[in-house]
Protein backbone atom coordinates (compact mmCIF):
# COMPACT_ATOMS: atom_id res chain seq x y z
CA UNK A 1 0.00 0.00 0.00
CA UNK A 2 1.31 3.58 -1.15
CA UNK A 3 1.58 6.62 0.82
CA UNK A 4 -1.99 8.10 1.02
CA UNK A 5 -3.79 10.79 -0.58
CA UNK A 6 -5.51 13.03 1.76
CA UNK A 7 -8.89 15.11 0.25
CA UNK A 8 -10.09 17.45 2.68
CA UNK A 9 -13.07 19.77 3.54
CA UNK A 10 -11.66 21.67 6.91
CA UNK A 11 -13.05 19.91 8.95
CA UNK A 12 -13.36 16.01 7.65
CA UNK A 13 -10.90 14.19 5.28
CA UNK A 14 -10.74 11.42 3.48
CA UNK A 15 -7.49 9.23 2.49
CA UNK A 16 -6.95 7.87 -0.78
CA UNK A 17 -4.49 4.33 -1.08
CA UNK A 18 -3.47 2.82 -3.61
CA UNK A 19 -3.83 -1.03 -3.10
CA UNK A 20 -2.91 -3.91 -5.25
CA UNK A 21 -5.90 -6.04 -6.73
CA UNK A 22 -5.37 -9.55 -8.46
CA UNK A 23 -2.00 -7.56 -9.66
CA UNK A 24 -4.01 -4.44 -10.93
CA UNK A 25 -3.52 -0.70 -8.71
CA UNK A 26 -6.86 0.31 -7.36
CA UNK A 27 -7.92 3.01 -4.94
CA UNK A 28 -9.44 2.80 -2.38
CA UNK A 29 -11.25 5.46 0.10
CA UNK A 30 -11.24 4.95 3.93
CA UNK A 31 -13.08 7.32 6.30
CA UNK A 32 -15.11 7.64 9.09
CA UNK A 33 -19.35 8.32 8.85
CA UNK A 34 -21.02 8.15 12.09
CA UNK A 35 -17.48 6.70 14.26
CA UNK A 36 -17.58 3.83 11.94
CA UNK A 37 -15.18 3.23 9.31
CA UNK A 38 -15.97 3.60 5.83
CA UNK A 39 -14.36 1.87 2.59
CA UNK A 40 -14.75 2.34 -0.61
CA UNK A 41 -13.09 1.34 -3.69
CA UNK A 42 -12.08 3.19 -7.45
CA UNK A 43 -10.47 1.46 -10.23
CA UNK A 44 -9.91 5.14 -11.18
CA UNK A 45 -8.01 7.87 -9.33
CA UNK A 46 -9.89 10.63 -10.77
CA UNK A 47 -13.03 9.02 -9.51
CA UNK A 48 -11.82 8.25 -6.49
CA UNK A 49 -10.97 12.14 -5.62
CA UNK A 50 -14.46 13.21 -7.05
CA UNK A 51 -16.32 10.75 -5.29
CA UNK A 52 -14.18 11.72 -2.01
CA UNK A 53 -15.31 15.42 -2.42
CA UNK A 54 -19.07 14.34 -2.65
CA UNK A 55 -18.54 12.46 0.35
CA UNK A 56 -16.87 15.46 2.31
CA UNK A 57 -19.30 17.86 1.29
CA UNK A 58 -22.04 15.16 2.69
CA UNK A 59 -20.32 15.01 5.74
CA UNK A 60 -20.41 18.51 6.09
CA UNK A 61 -24.22 19.15 5.55
CA UNK A 62 -24.56 16.00 7.93
CA UNK A 63 -22.35 17.79 10.64
CA UNK A 64 -23.47 20.94 10.94
CA UNK A 65 -27.32 19.71 10.99
CA UNK A 66 -26.25 17.41 13.89
CA UNK A 67 -24.73 20.29 15.94
CA UNK A 68 -28.14 22.04 15.53
CA UNK A 69 -30.07 18.57 16.60
CA UNK A 70 -31.33 18.09 20.72
CA UNK A 71 -31.05 14.78 22.13
CA UNK A 72 -35.05 13.92 21.05
CA UNK A 73 -34.35 14.91 17.73
CA UNK A 74 -31.27 12.90 17.10
CA UNK A 75 -33.87 9.97 19.07
CA UNK A 76 -36.36 10.59 16.38
CA UNK A 77 -34.12 10.95 13.69
CA UNK A 78 -31.99 7.37 14.67
CA UNK A 79 -35.67 5.60 14.86
CA UNK A 80 -37.01 6.73 11.65
CA UNK A 81 -33.86 5.75 10.17
CA UNK A 82 -34.13 2.23 11.74
CA UNK A 83 -37.52 1.87 10.39
CA UNK A 84 -36.76 2.64 6.73
CA UNK A 85 -33.88 0.76 6.56
CA UNK A 86 -35.95 -2.14 5.64
CA UNK A 87 -37.78 -0.61 2.94
CA UNK A 88 -34.54 1.02 1.31
CA UNK A 89 -36.54 4.47 0.94
CA UNK A 90 -34.38 7.26 1.87
CA UNK A 91 -35.77 9.13 5.33
CA UNK A 92 -36.61 12.37 3.27
CA UNK A 93 -38.04 10.77 0.44
CA UNK A 94 -40.59 9.40 2.89
CA UNK A 95 -41.33 12.50 4.53
CA UNK A 96 -41.69 13.86 1.67
CA UNK A 97 -44.60 11.64 0.23
CA UNK A 98 -45.92 11.38 3.70
CA UNK A 99 -46.26 15.19 3.77
CA UNK A 100 -48.02 15.31 0.30
CA UNK A 101 -50.56 12.10 1.34
CA UNK A 102 -51.27 14.09 4.68
CA UNK A 103 -52.50 17.13 2.62
CA UNK A 104 -54.33 14.98 0.39
CA UNK A 105 -56.06 13.57 2.66
CA UNK A 106 -56.96 16.90 4.95
CA UNK A 107 -55.61 15.27 7.83
CA UNK A 108 -57.61 11.62 7.23
CA UNK A 109 -55.86 8.39 8.98
CA UNK A 110 -53.11 7.30 6.14
CA UNK A 111 -53.16 4.23 7.36
CA UNK A 112 -57.43 4.15 7.11
CA UNK A 113 -56.57 5.12 3.41
CA UNK A 114 -54.03 2.38 2.36
CA UNK A 115 -56.24 -0.27 4.26
CA UNK A 116 -59.08 0.76 1.98
CA UNK A 117 -57.10 0.91 -1.11
CA UNK A 118 -55.27 -2.89 -0.33
CA UNK A 119 -58.84 -4.06 0.23
CA UNK A 120 -60.33 -2.60 -3.03
CA UNK A 121 -57.02 -3.71 -4.87
CA UNK A 122 -55.98 -7.44 -3.26
CA UNK A 123 -52.51 -8.03 -4.33
CA UNK A 124 -53.13 -11.60 -5.22
CA UNK A 125 -55.42 -11.22 -8.14
CA UNK A 126 -55.07 -7.44 -8.97
CA UNK A 127 -53.07 -8.53 -12.07
CA UNK A 128 -55.81 -11.11 -13.30
CA UNK A 129 -57.87 -9.79 -16.82
CA UNK A 130 -61.89 -10.26 -16.72
CA UNK A 131 -60.91 -12.31 -20.25
CA UNK A 132 -59.17 -14.96 -17.62
CA UNK A 133 -62.16 -14.90 -15.29
CA UNK A 134 -65.10 -16.04 -18.08
CA UNK A 135 -63.71 -19.67 -18.30
CA UNK A 136 -63.24 -20.59 -14.37
CA UNK A 137 -66.61 -19.16 -13.96
CA UNK A 138 -69.21 -20.62 -16.36
CA UNK A 139 -67.61 -23.58 -15.32
CA UNK A 140 -68.37 -23.36 -12.00
CA UNK A 141 -71.96 -22.87 -13.04
CA UNK A 142 -71.60 -26.32 -14.85
CA UNK A 143 -70.71 -28.14 -11.86
CA UNK A 144 -73.77 -26.49 -10.07
CA UNK A 145 -75.97 -27.87 -12.53
CA UNK A 146 -76.90 -24.79 -14.69
CA UNK A 147 -78.70 -25.28 -17.60
CA UNK A 148 -76.20 -25.34 -20.63
CA UNK A 149 -78.80 -22.95 -22.56
CA UNK A 150 -77.70 -20.15 -19.75
CA UNK A 151 -74.15 -21.28 -19.75
CA UNK A 152 -73.91 -20.00 -23.41
CA UNK A 153 -75.60 -17.08 -22.21
CA UNK A 154 -73.27 -16.27 -19.41
CA UNK A 155 -70.38 -16.44 -21.59
CA UNK A 156 -71.93 -14.61 -24.80
CA UNK A 157 -72.75 -11.60 -22.55
CA UNK A 158 -69.22 -11.83 -20.12
CA UNK A 159 -67.65 -11.97 -23.58
CA UNK A 160 -69.66 -8.58 -24.32
CA UNK A 161 -68.57 -7.15 -21.24
CA UNK A 162 -64.62 -7.73 -21.65
CA UNK A 163 -64.82 -6.35 -25.38
CA UNK A 164 -65.91 -3.23 -23.74
CA UNK A 165 -63.10 -3.39 -21.08
CA UNK A 166 -60.37 -5.49 -22.64
CA UNK A 167 -57.69 -4.14 -20.76
CA UNK A 168 -59.46 -4.21 -17.32
CA UNK A 169 -59.50 -6.16 -14.22
CA UNK A 170 -62.51 -6.86 -12.00
CA UNK A 171 -61.45 -4.34 -9.61
CA UNK A 172 -60.51 -1.71 -12.53
CA UNK A 173 -64.65 -1.68 -13.04
CA UNK A 174 -67.08 1.23 -11.98
CA UNK A 175 -70.61 1.64 -12.02
CA UNK A 176 -70.76 5.04 -13.56
CA UNK A 177 -68.76 2.91 -16.63
CA UNK A 178 -71.01 0.33 -16.79
CA UNK A 179 -74.35 1.88 -16.65
CA UNK A 180 -72.92 3.95 -19.95
CA UNK A 181 -71.88 1.25 -21.70
CA UNK A 182 -75.22 -0.80 -20.51
CA UNK A 183 -77.18 2.43 -21.91
CA UNK A 184 -75.76 2.43 -25.16
CA UNK A 185 -77.27 -1.33 -25.58
CA UNK A 186 -80.33 -2.05 -27.72
CA UNK A 187 -81.60 -5.25 -26.01
CA UNK A 188 -85.20 -4.01 -23.82
CA UNK A 189 -85.04 -3.05 -20.70
CA UNK A 190 -86.23 -6.56 -19.71
CA UNK A 191 -83.19 -8.15 -21.40
CA UNK A 192 -81.07 -5.53 -19.46
CA UNK A 193 -82.27 -6.16 -16.43
CA UNK A 194 -81.20 -10.07 -16.90
CA UNK A 195 -77.93 -9.18 -18.00
CA UNK A 196 -77.60 -7.22 -15.05
CA UNK A 197 -78.04 -10.34 -12.81
CA UNK A 198 -75.79 -12.37 -14.39
CA UNK A 199 -72.82 -9.88 -14.19
CA UNK A 200 -74.15 -9.67 -10.03
CA UNK A 201 -73.74 -12.99 -10.03
CA UNK A 202 -70.28 -12.61 -11.61
CA UNK A 203 -69.44 -10.19 -9.19
CA UNK A 204 -70.25 -12.31 -6.39
CA UNK A 205 -68.25 -14.89 -7.36
CA UNK A 206 -65.58 -13.05 -7.37
CA UNK A 207 -65.24 -11.87 -3.99
CA UNK A 208 -65.56 -15.59 -3.05
CA UNK A 209 -62.70 -16.20 -5.16
CA UNK A 210 -60.30 -13.35 -3.75
CA UNK A 211 -60.72 -11.27 -7.24
CA UNK A 212 -62.97 -8.43 -5.27
CA UNK A 213 -63.17 -7.27 -1.61
CA UNK A 214 -65.58 -9.48 0.31
CA UNK A 215 -66.52 -6.47 2.53
CA UNK A 216 -68.43 -4.21 0.20
CA UNK A 217 -70.54 -3.92 -2.59
CA UNK A 218 -69.13 -4.83 -6.32
CA UNK A 219 -69.35 -2.26 -9.48
CA UNK A 220 -72.26 -4.69 -10.83
CA UNK A 221 -74.48 -4.33 -7.42
CA UNK A 222 -74.35 -0.25 -8.02
CA UNK A 223 -76.01 -0.87 -11.45
CA UNK A 224 -79.07 1.08 -12.11
CA UNK A 225 -82.43 -1.58 -12.38
CA UNK A 226 -84.35 -0.77 -15.76
CA UNK A 227 -87.81 0.23 -15.63
CA UNK A 228 -89.95 -2.23 -17.35
CA UNK A 229 -93.33 -0.89 -19.07
CA UNK A 230 -96.54 -2.53 -18.67
CA UNK A 231 -97.02 -5.66 -20.08
CA UNK A 232 -99.44 -5.48 -22.64
CA UNK A 233 -101.28 -8.79 -22.74
CA UNK A 234 -102.42 -9.83 -26.73
CA UNK A 235 -104.52 -13.27 -27.10
CA UNK A 236 -105.84 -14.45 -29.15
CA UNK A 237 -109.83 -15.48 -29.51
CA UNK A 238 -110.77 -19.12 -29.63
CA UNK A 239 -112.49 -17.93 -33.58
CA UNK A 240 -108.66 -16.93 -34.22
CA UNK A 241 -106.88 -20.37 -33.13
CA UNK A 242 -109.94 -22.27 -35.41
CA UNK A 243 -108.65 -20.12 -38.14
CA UNK A 244 -104.51 -20.72 -37.38
CA UNK A 245 -104.78 -23.94 -37.52
CA UNK A 246 -107.30 -25.06 -39.70
CA UNK A 247 -105.03 -22.73 -42.28
CA UNK A 248 -101.57 -24.25 -41.42
CA UNK A 249 -103.26 -27.89 -41.73
CA UNK A 250 -104.04 -27.09 -44.80
CA UNK A 251 -101.27 -25.18 -46.20
CA UNK A 252 -98.10 -26.34 -44.26
CA UNK A 253 -99.42 -29.45 -42.14
CA UNK A 254 -95.40 -29.93 -41.46
CA UNK A 255 -95.82 -26.73 -39.25
CA UNK A 256 -98.83 -27.88 -37.52
CA UNK A 257 -97.45 -29.40 -34.45
CA UNK A 258 -95.35 -26.28 -33.56
CA UNK A 259 -98.56 -24.08 -33.16
CA UNK A 260 -100.29 -26.82 -31.67
CA UNK A 261 -97.96 -27.00 -28.93
CA UNK A 262 -97.61 -23.43 -28.95
CA UNK A 263 -101.55 -22.74 -28.28
CA UNK A 264 -101.98 -26.04 -25.57
CA UNK A 265 -99.11 -25.58 -23.73
CA UNK A 266 -97.86 -22.28 -23.09
CA UNK A 267 -94.43 -22.98 -23.79
CA UNK A 268 -91.83 -20.25 -24.61
CA UNK A 269 -90.49 -19.99 -27.71
CA UNK A 270 -86.85 -21.26 -26.47
CA UNK A 271 -88.97 -23.98 -24.88
CA UNK A 272 -90.58 -25.21 -27.99
CA UNK A 273 -87.47 -24.86 -29.41
CA UNK A 274 -86.24 -28.10 -27.92
CA UNK A 275 -89.36 -29.85 -27.76
CA UNK A 276 -89.66 -33.59 -28.72
CA UNK A 277 -91.93 -36.03 -30.00
CA UNK A 278 -90.81 -38.59 -27.32
CA UNK A 279 -91.19 -35.29 -24.76
CA UNK A 280 -95.22 -36.17 -25.35
CA UNK A 281 -96.86 -38.72 -23.92
CA UNK A 282 -100.13 -39.39 -25.26
CA UNK A 283 -100.96 -42.41 -22.97
CA UNK A 284 -100.75 -40.23 -19.51
CA UNK A 285 -101.75 -36.51 -21.41
CA UNK A 286 -98.73 -34.05 -20.26
CA UNK A 287 -95.61 -32.88 -22.17
CA UNK A 288 -92.58 -32.85 -20.57
CA UNK A 289 -90.90 -29.05 -21.07
CA UNK A 290 -87.51 -28.09 -20.41
CA UNK A 291 -87.58 -25.25 -18.19
CA UNK A 292 -84.55 -22.71 -19.36
CA UNK A 293 -86.00 -20.26 -17.51
CA UNK A 294 -84.59 -21.44 -14.13
CA UNK A 295 -81.38 -21.82 -15.37
CA UNK A 296 -81.27 -25.37 -14.59
CA UNK A 297 -81.95 -28.97 -15.58
CA UNK A 298 -85.31 -28.38 -13.91
CA UNK A 299 -88.24 -29.41 -15.99
CA UNK A 300 -91.93 -28.91 -15.38
CA UNK A 301 -95.00 -30.75 -16.91
CA UNK A 302 -97.97 -29.03 -18.69
CA UNK A 303 -101.35 -30.86 -19.36
CA UNK A 304 -102.46 -32.32 -22.59
CA UNK A 305 -105.88 -31.97 -23.63
CA UNK A 306 -108.12 -33.43 -25.69
CA UNK A 307 -107.96 -31.00 -28.39
CA UNK A 308 -104.51 -30.92 -28.90
CA UNK A 309 -104.10 -34.62 -28.88
CA UNK A 310 -106.84 -34.45 -31.79
CA UNK A 311 -104.43 -32.12 -34.27
CA UNK A 312 -101.23 -34.21 -33.17
CA UNK A 313 -101.97 -37.91 -33.73
CA UNK A 314 -102.04 -38.25 -37.27
CA UNK A 315 -98.45 -36.25 -37.14
CA UNK A 316 -96.98 -38.44 -33.83
CA UNK A 317 -93.48 -39.83 -34.04
CA UNK A 318 -91.70 -41.70 -32.02
CA UNK A 319 -88.61 -39.05 -31.51
CA UNK A 320 -87.51 -35.59 -33.23
CA UNK A 321 -88.08 -32.19 -33.01
CA UNK A 322 -91.54 -31.15 -32.81
CA UNK A 323 -90.24 -27.98 -34.93
CA UNK A 324 -89.07 -28.40 -38.31
CA UNK A 325 -88.66 -24.58 -39.04
CA UNK A 326 -85.23 -22.05 -38.38
CA UNK A 327 -87.87 -19.50 -37.64
CA UNK A 328 -92.40 -20.74 -37.53
CA UNK A 329 -93.10 -17.73 -35.31
CA UNK A 330 -92.18 -16.02 -39.12
CA UNK A 331 -93.40 -19.08 -41.02
CA UNK A 332 -96.70 -18.93 -39.18
CA UNK A 333 -97.24 -15.26 -40.44
CA UNK A 334 -96.16 -15.92 -44.23
CA UNK A 335 -99.21 -18.85 -44.02
CA UNK A 336 -101.60 -16.54 -42.50
CA UNK A 337 -100.91 -13.23 -44.68
CA UNK A 338 -101.14 -16.01 -48.11
CA UNK A 339 -104.20 -17.83 -46.90
CA UNK A 340 -106.27 -15.36 -44.36
CA UNK A 341 -108.72 -12.26 -45.61
CA UNK A 342 -107.75 -9.80 -44.09
CA UNK A 343 -104.58 -11.52 -43.02
CA UNK A 344 -104.50 -12.57 -39.48
CA UNK A 345 -102.07 -10.60 -37.43
CA UNK A 346 -100.26 -12.43 -34.93
CA UNK A 347 -99.48 -10.63 -31.41
CA UNK A 348 -96.09 -11.23 -29.55
CA UNK A 349 -95.78 -13.65 -27.24
CA UNK A 350 -99.69 -14.46 -28.17
CA UNK A 351 -100.08 -18.41 -27.45
CA UNK A 352 -98.17 -17.85 -24.40
CA UNK A 353 -100.32 -15.46 -23.09
CA UNK A 354 -103.93 -16.82 -24.51
CA UNK A 355 -102.58 -20.22 -22.85
CA UNK A 356 -102.53 -18.82 -19.82
CA UNK A 357 -105.07 -16.32 -19.89
CA UNK A 358 -107.40 -19.03 -20.54
CA UNK A 359 -106.23 -21.99 -18.68
CA UNK A 360 -106.93 -19.42 -15.30
CA UNK A 361 -110.36 -19.16 -16.75
CA UNK A 362 -111.06 -22.39 -16.98
CA UNK A 363 -109.37 -23.98 -13.98
CA UNK A 364 -108.90 -20.92 -11.50
CA UNK A 365 -105.93 -22.10 -9.95
CA UNK A 366 -102.99 -19.34 -10.13
CA UNK A 367 -100.60 -21.75 -8.32
CA UNK A 368 -100.71 -24.43 -10.66
CA UNK A 369 -100.94 -22.19 -13.95
CA UNK A 370 -98.07 -21.02 -12.66
CA UNK A 371 -96.58 -24.64 -12.27
CA UNK A 372 -97.37 -25.32 -15.58
CA UNK A 373 -96.45 -22.04 -17.27
CA UNK A 374 -92.75 -22.13 -15.27
CA UNK A 375 -93.82 -18.62 -13.85
CA UNK A 376 -94.43 -17.27 -10.71
CA UNK A 377 -97.90 -17.16 -9.56
CA UNK A 378 -97.56 -12.71 -8.56
CA UNK A 379 -96.88 -12.53 -12.37
CA UNK A 380 -99.78 -14.47 -13.50
CA UNK A 381 -102.34 -13.04 -10.81
CA UNK A 382 -101.09 -9.63 -12.01
CA UNK A 383 -101.30 -9.71 -15.20
CA UNK A 384 -103.59 -12.51 -16.91
CA UNK A 385 -106.89 -12.70 -14.51
CA UNK A 386 -110.57 -12.03 -15.47
CA UNK A 387 -109.17 -11.57 -19.45
CA UNK A 388 -111.41 -13.71 -20.45
CA UNK A 389 -114.41 -16.00 -19.34
CA UNK A 390 -114.83 -19.48 -18.42
CA UNK A 391 -117.05 -19.99 -21.53
CA UNK A 392 -113.97 -18.72 -23.74
CA UNK A 393 -111.64 -20.72 -22.23
CA UNK A 394 -113.62 -23.77 -22.76
CA UNK A 395 -113.82 -22.73 -26.62
CA UNK A 396 -110.11 -22.62 -26.67
CA UNK A 397 -109.20 -26.15 -25.09
CA UNK A 398 -112.41 -27.28 -27.14
CA UNK A 399 -111.18 -26.33 -30.50
CA UNK A 400 -110.67 -29.24 -32.80
CA UNK A 401 -110.28 -30.55 -35.95
CA UNK A 402 -113.04 -29.91 -38.03
CA UNK A 403 -111.33 -32.79 -40.40
CA UNK A 404 -108.65 -35.12 -40.57
CA UNK A 405 -105.46 -32.87 -40.40
CA UNK A 406 -103.49 -33.16 -43.67
CA UNK A 407 -100.34 -34.93 -42.91
CA UNK A 408 -96.96 -34.29 -44.75
CA UNK A 409 -95.50 -37.07 -47.41
CA UNK A 410 -92.28 -37.34 -45.02
CA UNK A 411 -94.34 -38.23 -41.86
CA UNK A 412 -94.66 -41.94 -41.28
CA UNK A 413 -97.27 -41.98 -38.16
CA UNK A 414 -96.71 -44.09 -35.21
CA UNK A 415 -99.65 -45.90 -35.66
CA UNK A 416 -98.71 -47.14 -39.22
CA UNK A 417 -94.75 -47.53 -38.33
CA UNK A 418 -95.72 -49.75 -35.07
Amino acid sequence: MSNAITVSNGQQEIKIYTVQNRGHAVYQLSYYQAGIRQRRTFADLSDAKREAKVILGQLAVTTGQTERLSFSDMESYTIARQKLAPTGVPLHVAAELFAEVHTTLAGRSLIDAVRFFADAHPTRHAQTLLSALIEPFAESRIAMGTHSDYVADIKRQLGRLVEAFPAKSAPDLRAVELDKWMGALKPNPITKNNIRKIFITFGNWCKLHGYLPTNRPTAFDGMITYKVPPTKIGIYTPAELSLMLHTVADAKPDLLPWVVCAAFTGARVSELAKLEWQHLNFERSFIEVASLKVRTKARRLAPMCDAMKAWLLPHRQKSGPINLYVAPHAALARVLAQNTQPPLALCDNGFRHSYISYRIAAIHDTARVALEAGNSADVIFQHYRELVSSEEATAWFGTVPTSTPAVPSNVVPLAAAA
